[in-house]
Formats: structure tokens, sequence, C-alpha cells
């Protein structure tokens, strides 16, 4: 289960319960997998909010099913008695095929709801053109033209795609950008005043307010200043492994990455190396939970290594006990605050 949900591009959260509830009702959860099913409902509000919408709707199709498939005999009086034995014999097979009608009914009704919650994605995304997702949710979305997108938390984008481009419009957040190659329809991604053009490549564009970020995956992209912008950079032309960054009005920056893994973010993890803080970490597990963190500044300030659930901020906070004399406090559901401690937990 584990596995087929961390792939990329990694499972969108409504998949992810469809398909843990599917899993649950068929019997087909060991023990252990049972404890992982309830890890994932703890990691979040997003995941328990999901599992109860799919619920009411395995609920609402059991009641359909009842009212669309049991009739009332109560009319028919022409019954003609037979021996006990043949009773018996009947009662069973009865019995036998109603419960093979009830399993078929659950799985069924299940995987309808499966259907329903992907249409319904589906629906939103290539009807309403839009995309918004939530705190501690990542989602994976296809576009008409064969490319695909990979949002963070606390994104919101809109396409256009038509017979002359491909037009995506961020507003806010992190996506990763997987473009289908199509060198007569520009893939255009318009992150307030960057544009970013490609025509098949891999690439991340994250935007908070006038701060842009691109990052290279693969291939090559031109970033220039969108037409109504104020900006004054240069047109620039980034390669596999390059980032670029603007914030505000101050020049843009140029750094080298290893671009494949950058993506740990689109897949849930995130990776920190040598010469990283705890205050760093901390702002990037806030920029992805509603559960912020509150740090200590003689905390933040410490380096830190280490590959963590980009979605799990208390797993986090409990690890920096282990390295540093530290309290961890948990102030709300909203709110954990770590703080310097006189002796090491």
């Amino acid at each position: 289960m584990t596995d087929r949900i961390d792939e990329t591009p990694p499972m969108s959260i409504p998949e992810q319960a469809a398909e843990w509830l599917l899993r649950w009702h068929c019997g087909d959860l060991s023990i252990a997998e049972r404890f992982e099913y309830l890890t994932w409902l703890k990691t979040s509000p997003v995941h328990i909010a999901e599992t109860l919408r799919m619920c009411r709707l395995y609920s609402w199709l059991e009641n359909t099913k009842l009212k669309l498939f049991i009739t009332n005999e109560d009319s028919f009086t022409n019954v003609v008695e037979l021996p006990p034995r043949e009773r018996e014999a009947i009662a069973a097979k009865s019995a036998s095929r109603a419960g093979m009608w009830r399993v078929s009914v659950a799985a069924g009704a299940a995987a309808i709801g499966l259907s329903v919650v992907l249409g319904f994605a589906t629906k939103i995304f290539w009807l309403d053109h839009s995309l918004r997702t939530q705190a501690s949710e990542w989602r994976s979305v296809p576009l008409s033209d064969g490319s695909s997108i990979t949002a963070g938390p606390y994104t919101k984008l809109h396409h256009e795609i038509n017979d002359d481009e491909r037009v995506i419009s961020l507003t806010q957040g992190k996506a990763v950008f997987r473009v289908a190659k199509d060198p007569s329809r520009p893939f255009l991604v318009d992150a307030g005043h960057v544009v970013v053009t490609a025509t098949g490549t891999k690439f991340t564009v994250e935007r908070h307010g006038w701060d842009v970020t691109v990052t290279m995956h693969e291939g090559r992209v031109v970033v220039t200043p969108s037409a109504d912008s104020e900006a004054t950079f240069e047109t620039t032309s980034l390669a596999a492994d390059d980032r670029w960054t603007v914030a505000g009005a101050a020049a843009p920056t140029f750094a080298r990455v290893d671009g494949e893994a950058e993506l740990e973010w689109s897949r849930g993890r995130i990776k920190f190396k040598a010469g990283d803080t705890v205050g760093d970490a901390v702002a990037q597990f806030n920029g992805y939970n509603a559960t912020k963190i509150m740090v200590d500044e003689h905390v933040s300030t410490r380096q830190i290594r280490g590959a963590f659930d980009a979605n799990d901020p208390l797993s986090f906070a409990a690890s920096l006990q282990e390295i540093a004399p530290v309290s961890v406090v948990r102030e709300s559901p909203e709110l954990v605050r770590i703080e310097r401690s006189e002796r090491r937990r």
C-alpha cells in the first residue's frame, strides 16, 4: 500500500482515501496495514475529512441499493408449502446467494465511490480549469495535452489549453510541471511578473507573492518578465539542475542544484543537507501544514540533516529532542512550540 501511495506522481488524498476504504471493506488489510491506515488518518485532518466523505457516499449507496432491490412480498398469497427438508435446502441456497450478493454490492458500491471521487476531481480540473489544494495535500492531475501537474499544499492555479498554446496561471504555491512535447504549442506558466516558457520538459515553479523560484529537472525553459510587469530582469534560459529565483524587485539569483533530489517534496518528503538549519526546516513544514511550529531563536540556528515526511510536523519536532536539548510543547492542535531546555530529555 505504501509503495503505491508514494510512487511518482503521488496519489491524491481523495484517491488514497478511496483505496484505503475499498481495501478495508474487502478485508484486504493485514494487522500491520491496519495500523498504517490509522497512522495515515492521524497524519492530517484532510485525510479524516476525505475518509468521512467516502463513508457518507458509501452509506448513501447502501440505502439506495436497498430501495432499488428489495421488493414487498406481503401481497403474494399463492404460496405452495414445501416439505421441511426442501425448505431448508432452498433457504441455505438463498442465504448463500444473499451473502454473495451483499459482498458484490459492497465491492461495487466502493468501486462506484472511487469512480465518483475520481470523476468529481476530473470534472473540477478539466471543466472548471482550476486546481486548489489545502494544508497537507499533494495532488497530481493530468492535462488534456498529455502533460501533468503535481501541486503541493496551499497551491492555486488555473489552466487554459487551446490550439495555439498551453497556459498555466499560478496564483500561489508550488507545482511540478511535466510537459508533453509539442513544439507547435508552447507551454507557459504565468507566475505574476514572471513567465516560464517550455515545449517539453520537467520543472518546478514556486510562487509566494512576488517571490518566484524556478527549478529545472529536465530539458530547458526560458524565463521572461510578463508583458505587464515592471520587472527589469533579462530573459534567461535554464537547463537541468538550474535554479533561478527573483525576490520582489531585487535582481534574480542563480544556483546549481541536484534537480532530481529537488523533486522529493513532490513525493511528500523533505530532505535537509549540510548547512540547513532548524529554522529552514520549520519554514518548510509551516508552508505545507495547518499545524505550525514556533521555534526558539537559539534552537533555530542549529544545523540539521535528514529526511522527513512533509505532512508530519509533529514527528519532526519530536526528532529534535534526539539531537538537541529542547522541549516540545503542543500548545494547541494548530501550534507546536520548540524551545531550548536546560537538559537533554
